[in-house]
Formats: structure tokens, sequence, C-alpha cells
């Protein structure tokens, strides 16, 4: 494959790319719009960097330290990519101290709390904002990802959805879990109806404001989920993502969990063959992101059972762009409860041999893409061997999702 030129490498892109990330910062009339027990004050609790809290808190902050008394979910966790947010692709690119600024713009989803960031702000303007290190920088919290202080610690204090009459887990809101002498871990925590709302996620599953390309934002999940029946029909994503509250977030890496978000069915006709795909479970598009890729083939069998080179037929599933975000190749994402059809006429040659219909996914083939591409570069800006670990992560994430012989 020929590699976009090395502009994407460049500081005027690596700059466009941090405002692109900056532009991140959710949209508040999304995140206001969700009231709590007459509380509306969701945009706070997403306003980032989240405040520090290791002075407030009697507790260590690490995830492994929550997996003592929460073990399911730390074990679902610890499987999630929430728990891979700062791997080795974001190690390998940024650079605190060489630019602080696209630093930052990674953490805002990938590492929100104060103290997972080197550098801290030296003032509150936002233009020529200038930084200092940062005092409270933990960079055990800071590996830890988007872990359960993220989402359920503020100001000291541990949030949470309201307590069910049956948990699938321990709750100390249920009385579970009571230490000696009455006490209740954490003392008790502070119920909120958002947690199990849509709008909660959209603190990093959508991108309103900033960077767009062919008028559409780069991250659009919360949106395509508000435009769907599911919005309508109140299936939220928690409700696919985490059920029965497992936190699990599990998305297009898990073969089984596309499985239940689509349905794939094959059937002859007298010229050919046809391939129907349809997005019969997924709140939003299929593919919802950029970095996915999947690929439908067509291909005959030869006597051996061997595909035959000159039969071979393809078509894409996603939307494609360039490396350095300037160009949509294509957008041939499916939305729910749409359909994607691939028609294989046969060719007389073939007339004795198989067709066989193939349906593979590469979750992160865009990454793959501007990981080799960024490889290829001689300038030293990036870390070369976690750059390298993440490339190896990116060509073992593929799978064979469908096939099937007609």
């Amino acid at each position: 494959m020929q590699y976009e030129k090395s502009v994407w490498y460049e500081e005027s892109v690596r700059k466009k790319v941090a405002i692109i990330l900056v532009g991140c910062v959710y949209s508040f009339t999304i995140l206001s719009s969700v009231a709590s027990g007459g509380e509306d004050f969701l945009s706070i609790y997403w306003n980032r960097p989240i405040p520090p809290q290791n002075h407030k808190i009697k507790f260590l902050p690490y995830p492994q330290e929550c997996g003592q008394c929460h073990k399911n979910q730390y074990k679902d966790w610890k499987e999630s990519f929430h728990d891979k947010a700062v791997s080795p692709g974001l190690l390998g690119q940024i650079n605190h101290k060489k630019d602080p600024d696209f630093a930052r713009s990674c953490y805002f989803c990938h590492a929100p709390m104060a103290e997972q960031s080197e550098v801290s702000d030296k003032t509150s303007e936002v233009e020529n904002r200038s930084y200092i290190n940062n005092p409270s920088f933990d960079n055990k919290l800071k590996l830890s990802g988007v872990s359960c202080v993220v989402c359920h610690l503020r100001d000291g204090k541990i949030y949470g959805p309201p307590a069910k009459s049956s948990p699938p887990y321990p709750s100390p809101a249920s009385g579970e879990g009571i230490m000696e002498g009455g006490q209740k871990p954490h003392n008790g925590f502070i119920e909120k109806g958002f947690f199990e709302k849509a709008e909660f996620c959209a603190a990093c599953h959508q991108l309103d404001e900033g960077y767009e390309l062919n008028d559409k934002v780069l991250v659009n999940t919360y949106r395509e989920w508000e435009e769907s029946i599911y919005s309508k029909n109140n299936i939220t994503c928690q409700k696919c993502h985490m059920p029965d509250r497992q936190h699990l977030f599990r998305g297009i890496h898990d073969s089984e969990m596309v499985k239940r978000g689509i349905s794939i069915e094959a059937a002859s006709y007298k010229k050919g063959a046809r391939l129907i795909i349809k997005n019969t479970g997924a709140g939003h598009f299929f593919p919802t992101y950029i970095t996915p890729l999947v690929v439908v083939k067509g291909f005959m069998l030869d006597e051996n059972g061997k595909a035959i080179p000159s039969s071979v037929k393809k078509a894409f599933i996603g939307r494609k762009v360039s490396l350095d975000l300037s160009k949509e190749i294509f957008d041939t994402r499916i939305p729910p409860e749409k359909s994607f059809e691939f028609d294989y006429r046969v060719n007389k040659s073939y007339n004795r041999s198989k067709l066989v219909f193939e349906v593979r996914v590469y979750p992160d083939e865009f990454y793959n893409r501007f990981y080799k591409g960024l490889l290829k570069n001689k300038d030293g800006s990036f870390n070369r061997k976690e750059i390298e670990k993440a490339l190896k992560i990116t060509e073992r994430s593929g799978y064979i999702l469908f096939k099937e012989v007609l």
C-alpha cells in the first residue's frame, strides 16, 4: 500500500490533530439536559480535567484497590478497552515536554483526571495557554486509563447509579458489605440517575465542536443513537455495552458483540448470489468510528478448495479517511435498521465452482495504517518502541465474522 506523504507527521498537522482532539469538548447542551433528583449538574460532573482528588480521599484511587471489594466489576473492567485507554499507541505519540497541548488533548478522554497529566495549567487563559509541572501527577493512575475513579469519584465522594433491589454485585447501598460498627464503605455513595443515561457516555463518545470532514464530525456516536429508534425506545448505551451493570464495555473488537448487533443473510439466485448485512442491533452506525473497516468478499473455489484469485470481489463497510484527515475516501457505514447489499455475479467459467462469502472485521484499520506510516518517519518525534508495540496489537485484532459456502 502506498502511504500518504509525511504531512501527517509535520508540526502543522500535529497541531491540527491537537485542535481536533481538543474539539472533543462535549456539548454542554447534551449534558446539561440531564436532571437527577432536581439537580442539573452532569456538565459540571464531566468538567475536565477532573479536579484533583487525592487530598480529599482516604483510600488509594487505583482500580486494583477498588477491586478488593468490587471484584466482579474490576474483573470485567480489566478485560475492557477502558483499561487500555492509555495504550502503547497513545504513549508512543504524546510527549508532554515537547507538546503539552497535544498531550492534554489526548488525556481529555483517555486520562481525564488532573492527577493523570504530567502538566497543569499555569493560567486559566485559553489563548497562549502555558503549563507548569503538575505537583499531583501520579503515573500509576495515568496508566490506569479510564478506571473506576474517572467515572465514580468527584470532590472526594463516590457517585453511582441508584441501587437495585437485587443487585448482581455486592452493593453498599443495599446493606451488603457493611463494615464493623455499621459503617458503609466510603460512608455510602451518592446516587445519580444519569449513570444509566446515554448522555453520561456522550462526554467522550460525541464530538460536536471542532474538526469536521465532509461536513461530518469524527465522533458522532451519541447523535447517531439520539436520531435512532433506540433513543425513542430508551435503549441506552449502558443496556448494550454494560448489560446488568457489567463493566465490560465491549464493542467492535468483540466478535460476539458484533454478531448481536447485525444480521447477515446469503441467498443464491440464477446468475449469482447476494449477501445482505443489516444493522439490527447497534443503536448507532455500524461501525461508528473512522478506525474500523469491515471487508466483504466473494470468491470462487477451485476443485482443490482453493480460492481462485481472479474471482475475488470486495466491498467495504466503514468510513475510510486519509491519514492526515484531509479527505474522506468513502463512507459506507450502516445506520440503525438499514442494510448493506453485496451482489456477486458468477462468471460462466466458474460454473462448476463453489461460491464463498466472507466478512472480515479489522477494528484498528486506521491505526494500523497510521502506525505503519509513522514508523517510516525517521525524525524521532515519537516513541518508536511503543509504536511498534501498538502496531503488533493492531495486526492481531482482525477476525473473520462470517463465512459461508454456497
